[in-house]
C-alpha cells in the first residue's frame, strides 16, 4: 500500500474520482481512483433540477473539487482505476494535519447509508 498527498480534480460519481497525485520530488500524475471496499448505487434520484446522485452530493459538500487529501492506494482494479482509501478534513490542506484526525471518505459514505461494503465480487 502506498500513501500520497492528492488534490481532487474531478468527481465522476459516488465512488470514482480523478486525483492529481503528488509523488514527491515535484513529480505529479493524474490518476482515476475507485474508492476501495465500497460500492455506491448506480441508481440516482430524479429531482426538479435534474438527476441527483446522493453520494456524489455528499462528497461535493464535504470534499469539493480542489480539496487536498491523503490517498492510500492498494492496487489497480480490472478497469484500470486505482483502489484507494481517501482521508480528508474539510478545508484542511496540510497532509500532517489531515492525518492527525483523518476522516475516511469510504467509511463515511457507508456510515451515512450512501454506499455499501463491497469485496470485489459480483454485485
Amino acid at each position: 500500500m502506498f500513501q500520497y498527498e492528492a488534490k481532487l480534480l474531478r468527481l465522476i460519481d459516488g465512488d470514482t474520482m480523478i486525483f492529481d497525485i503528488d509523488l514527491g520530488f515535484k513529480i505529479h500524475t493524474e490518476i482515476d481512483v475507485r474508492l476501495a471496499r465500497i460500492d455506491t448505487p448506480e441508481t440516482v434520484n430524479y429531482t426538479a433540477k435534474g438527476i441527483a446522485d446522493p453520494a456524489k452530493i455528499y462528497i461535493m459538500q464535504n470534499m469539493p473539487v480542489g480539496s487536498v487529501c491523503v490517498v492510500n492506494i492498494s492496487r489497480a482494479e480490472k478497469y484500470g482505476r486505482w483502489l484507494a482509501d481517501v482521508f480528508f478534513q474539510t478545508g484542511e490542506v496540510d497532509r500532517d494535519e489531515i492525518m492527525l484526525h483523518p476522516r475516511c471518505l469510504n467509511d463515511e459514505l457507508v456510515r451515512n447509508g450512501l454506499a455499501r461494503l463491497y469485496d470485489g465480487g459480483k454485485k
